[in-house]
């Protein structure tokens, strides 16, 4: 090897500093970049939600509607494997939809998602003591309050008392 030239390591270690340095040139504007995709992704995401909020409030009426036939459909009696395949799908049609049934035996009682049609509570800590209907909510707005009676405490081994 001539005095002179190069080595192979110390060319490959010139290489690689350079790689070094340009790529600390450029990570800067990769990660703003990468930063600004997610951002945007973020963003992107939120104003689906809200679409599908207001879509939601336009389908209002008629999940109400469905859920009225379903609290009629469990008053009704007929054959339980047809009444409950029945229940069941329209219970699916609701989630669909991004509704969800509300309102269970022994949850705190909130106003904001039950009605109180019988009972009290003192110093306001009322508790579901056994619900009429079942309420709904979509994307945690109310849409439909649960119908319930409030006690101070849930009666002992009931569940789902009264379940509509």
């Amino acid at each position: 090897m001539s005095e002179g030239m190069p080595t192979s390591a110390s060319t490959a270690d010139e290489v690689r500093r350079a790689v070094r340095d340009e790529l600390d040139q450029v990570m800067p504007h990769l990660l703003a970049a990468l930063k600004r995709d997610r951002a945007f992704d973020a963003l992107a995401e939120r104003l689906r939600v809200a679409e599908r909020r207001l879509e939601a409030r336009r389908e209002r009426p008629l999940a109400v509607a469905v859920l009225q036939v379903l609290h009629r459909l469990r008053h009704l009696s007929f054959d339980p494997v047809a009444k409950t395949a029945v229940d069941a799908e329209l219970v699916e049609v609701l989630a669909k939809a991004g509704y969800e049934e509300i309102g269970a035996v022994g949850e705190p009682f909130d106003p904001a998602r039950h009605q109180a049609l019988d009972g009290a509570s003192k110093d306001g800590r009322g508790v579901v003591v056994e619900l009429y209907a079942t309420g709904l909510a979509c994307f945690g707005e109310v849409a439909v309050p649960a119908q319930v009676r409030v006690g101070e405490t849930a009666p002992s081994g009931s569940e789902e008392v009264g379940t509509a």
